[in-house]
């Protein structure tokens, strides 16, 4: 909605930043108008007022505790860091950076060696002033200690709410429908009776068999896409959707509560964040309706709980250079590798159910992946003199024509604030005024939309350069170090410094005709 839009009031290039916290949601409930939009026209009438450019709007509804989750703001920060621009506008310091310390220090050193402005409605700050730095800091010490504040009260608020039987999730969990409680805060779940009766399926299912067979979560996964069922997801089932129905107390007139805590651990210097599950969660009554019997729910939970093996205690190493790049082009699920018992090489695999992905030898995949990097490589050093920022003339050219047409559209829009002046004088009559008036403002939307593209081009062009220069050190060291590298678990690190992801194709099927009819499309990694 945002990406698109640019305000050119005046000189210079600028950004606006909007983020919608939980704050803004919870005033939005209670009536209040629409945050970003008003937001949005709060910064548009102080470039207005300072006579500001603004080149550029990201906008993004995400909670404020850590720059990983907010992918809007990774990406202002990329901007400034290249000098985008002169100055960035918000309505408040805090929504840039309400989360740890690193959060806090990364925004404020990024800004101040970039020299690029921070504005507020109440104050602009410089980051290389004294005084202005000292501010801003001490801003987002109090944002972050309001954020904490703000945590605790919805962590106790959510604590509450189940031990009095409420439903906190925003989903509804399959079987049911959620509403909200009359005349008091919270909300419950309703019974939705076609799927009831599926749930009901599944753990009957589960307990006694089918047909007297006994089954476990692929079989139960397969009878009911064979049944026509539609899934949770609104795809097609899987095992995983039928345990999660299995392991759900919910279905038994019960809420959960810390059932998937996150959990934050470093790794590599990097925050590593996971929702494991908790087996020792708290139950507390519900006050919906169950679904089956807590008898029944107790006697599937134990058959699981006695079959669960702890992942830790495997102690299985990697064994998939290609661990978590390839997905099936068909159901774009991650391919598995699969070993075998007789000396045979192993296979990627699709395992998603009558899916018609054939598989393929993984070294042989392995080897189609390095032989595209090499072509990378290859096409990179060759045209590594030509692609550097300062010898581009594609970039200089586009440069030129975007301050082009922000002068012409400025001229544009000054133009039509003229003729607003010369009708209210009585120079134009309003037949006139109508007939110009209609033409510059269809001239100054084909300026807007132009300039929008040529902006979009010149950071296109900006990100591949960008992707060049720092894809070319990590596909050399591929190149050097790959095959001297013994542990998958290596190479597939190794790999993941350049490749996003990798999409597999292949429906030939025939191990002896043609094991190498498969086709690789692999996307780079650009940060």
């Amino acid at each position: 909605m945002y990406e698109n839009m640019s305000f050119p009031y005046g000189s210079g290039c600028y950004a606006v930043y909007l983020r919608k916290s939980r704050r803004d949601l919870d005033a939005e409930a209670r009536g209040e108008s629409e945050t970003l939009e008003r937001h949005l026209q709060i910064l548009k009438d102080l470039a207005r007022q300072m006579q500001l450019n603004i080149q550029r709007i990201y906008a993004e509804v995400v909670s404020g505790e850590s720059i990983d989750a907010r992918p809007q703001m990774q990406l202002l920060l990329h901007d400034v860091e290249q000098e985008t621009y002169d100055g960035v506008l918000v309505v408040e310091v805090e929504r840039l950076a309400r989360g740890d310390t690193s959060d806090q220090g990364r925004v404020a050193k990024t800004f101040k060696l970039s020299n690029t402005l921070i504005i507020t409605p109440a104050k602009t700050y410089d980051p290389n002033n004294e005084y202005d730095e000292e501010y801003f800091e001490f801003g987002l010490f109090m944002s972050r200690r309001e954020y904490k504040a703000i945590r605790r009260r919805l962590t106790a608020g959510a604590e509450a709410a189940c031990r009095e039987g409420k439903y906190t999730g925003n989903i509804a969990p399959y079987g049911y429908e959620r509403y909200k409680l009359p005349r008091e805060k919270g909300w419950s779940l309703r019974i939705i009776p076609e799927q009831a009766d599926v749930i009901r399926m599944i753990y009957e299912w589960y307990q006694n068999g089918i047909n007297g067979e006994k089954v476990g979560y692929t079989k139960i996964s397969y009878q009911l896409n064979q049944l026509g069922i539609p899934a949770p997801s609104g795809s097609s089932w899987t095992a995983y959707s039928v345990q999660n129905i299995l392991r759900n107390p919910v279905y038994a007139g019960y809420i959960k509560n810390g059932y998937r805590r996150e959990v934050k651990k470093i790794s590599g210097g990097r925050m590593l964040r996971s929702r494991p599950v908790n087996h020792d969660a708290a139950l507390y009554p519900g006050r919906h309706e169950a679904i089956i019997s807590l008898e029944a729910w107790k006697t599937v939970h134990n058959h699981m709980s006695a079959r669960y093996t702890n992942p830790s205690s495997r102690k299985r190493t990697q064994q998939n250079p290609l661990s978590g790049l390839v997905r099936c082009a068909c159901c774009h699920r991650i391919m598995q590798r699969r070993p075998y018992q007789n000396g045979r090489p192993a296979s990627l695999i699709c395992t998603t159910k009558d899916c018609p992905t054939v598989s393929s030898s993984l070294a042989m995949v392995e080897q189609r992946v390095l032989d595209s990097l090499e072509v990378w490589l290859e096409a990179y050093k060759l045209s590594e003199p030509e692609i550097l920022p300062d010898n581009s003339e594609k970039i200089r050219f586009l440069e030129k024509s975007i301050a082009n047409y922000q002068a012409e559209l400025h001229e544009t829009t000054s133009q039509i604030e003229r003729q607003y002046d010369l009708l209210e004088r009585g120079i134009y009559t309003d037949e006139e005024f109508f007939d110009r008036n209609t033409k510059m403002k269809q001239k100054k939307t084909e300026l807007s939309e132009r300039l929008i593209q040529l902006q979009e081009e010149l950071q296109e062009e900006t990100d591949r350069l960008t992707s060049m220069e720092r894809l070319l050190p990590a596909l050399q060291t591929i190149h050097d170090t790959y095959l001297q590298v013994d542990s998958p678990s290596v190479r597939n690190n190794l790999l993941r410094e350049v490749i996003d992801r990798i999409e597999y194709t292949k429906t030939e099927g025939g191990r002896w005709g043609k094991p190498d009819s498969f086709t690789l499309e692999i996307f780079p990694r650009v940060r």
